[in-house]
């Protein structure tokens, strides 16, 4: 345990050091030319640093001729064959992660997972501190002199002058990568909750907006449900004013046939009576219309049959006028309508 300032910090334990056994990766046809290259770019250019000659070398290789691609295709198509090869007969340590599958791009490269661009900046190791000093105090006065060292010579070189540092020695390392290593730690963590903060937050935002949508959608439907009930009784009261039926109660099929016609009598001079008061409000008018049933009731039946018919050609539009002119006669009408 460390603690930094008010903050204690866990030490990670080190990585374990991976199977000497386990099969080499295969190298992609990009990896293969900068092989093939690296050392002859680095000796015609010693003053330059790894990422200069890199650079350089990635530039050759968008222009480089279709046939030395295809030769450092066909190299890399065999190590790829070999890795798959030893890879079958490779049996991982009890201890040892899974390794992820490789993925390849159409061109048979590797593919790199992509990183965080925004993210704090890892820190080093008590090697890396060491070898950047030891590079910059030994390799780099002789970078311009013929004496220069190649860089596999120099990974060679730094490996077996580590390898022989004291542990006095390396305490001084070890010491600045502690405090990288505190120092990269608070980063990451806030780094990590704000990330966690902004992911919390665009996830409350959808499901805020998803519960909006379904509330929106809910009261649409109570709406059209309440709009198609409302059309339901206002049809339901055009067609018969008088006394419904209750819902749930016996239907006409139950009901002796006697009482059928004179429910449908009863029925049909609801609607009679309804139609009249629609235009007329006195009751006198529907007293005059039964009076006029009770000695011509074809005549009235008649008139209703037309109005029925006229207001289903007309899409349930009733012409009320007109059924008590047909009953009454035009002068009589007129007295009672509005």
């Amino acid at each position: 345990m460390v603690t930094v300032g008010m903050q204690t910090l866990e030490k990670k334990p080190r990585k374990k050091r991976r199977d000497k056994d386990k099969p080499k990766r295969a190298m992609s046809a990009y990896l293969v030319f900068l092989n093939k290259h690296r050392d002859a770019t680095q000796k015609k250019n010693p003053s330059w640093s790894v990422t200069d000659v890199t650079k350089e070398l990635a530039g050759k290789w968008k222009t480089v001729t279709q046939s030395e691609r295809d030769e450092c295709q066909r190299v890399s198509d065999e190590d790829k064959a070999r890795y798959y090869r030893e890879m079958q007969n490779y049996v991982p340590l009890p201890d040892e992660k899974e390794e992820p599958p490789l993925r390849f791009d159409k061109d048979g490269n590797r593919k790199r997972r992509k990183k965080d661009k925004n993210a704090p900046r890892k820190n080093r190791s008590s090697y890396i501190i060491w070898a950047q000093e030891y590079r910059d105090k030994t390799f780099r006065p002789k970078a311009n002199t013929p004496d220069a060292v190649s860089f596999r010579d120099q990974a060679a070189q730094l490996g077996a002058a580590w390898k022989a540092c004291t542990p006095q020695q390396r305490k001084k390392y070890d010491d600045m990568a502690e405090k990288e290593a505190q120092a990269y730690a608070i980063k990451r963590d806030a780094y990590k909750a704000e990330q966690k903060a902004i992911a919390l937050a665009a996830r409350e935002a959808k499901r805020q907006r998803l519960l909006d949508e379904k509330r929106a959608w809910e009261a649409t439907k109570i709406a059209a449900a309440q709009l198609k009930e409302d059309k339901k009784k206002e049809k339901s009261a055009q067609l018969s004013p008088g006394k419904a039926r209750p819902f749930g109660g016996p239907s006409s099929k139950a009901v002796p046939k006697k009482v059928v016609h004179k429910e449908a009598d009863n029925v049909t001079m609801a609607k009679m009576r309804s139609a009249v008061l629609a235009v007329a409000p006195s009751d006198n008018a529907w007293r005059a219309v039964q009076d006029v049933y009770g000695s011509a009731p074809d005549k009235v039946m008649e008139a209703f049959r037309n109005f029925v018919d006229n207001r289903k050609m007309t899409n349930f539009v009733p012409d009320h006028r007109a059924f008590m002119n047909a009953v009454l006669g035009y002068d009589m009408a007129a007295t009672f309508m509005r």
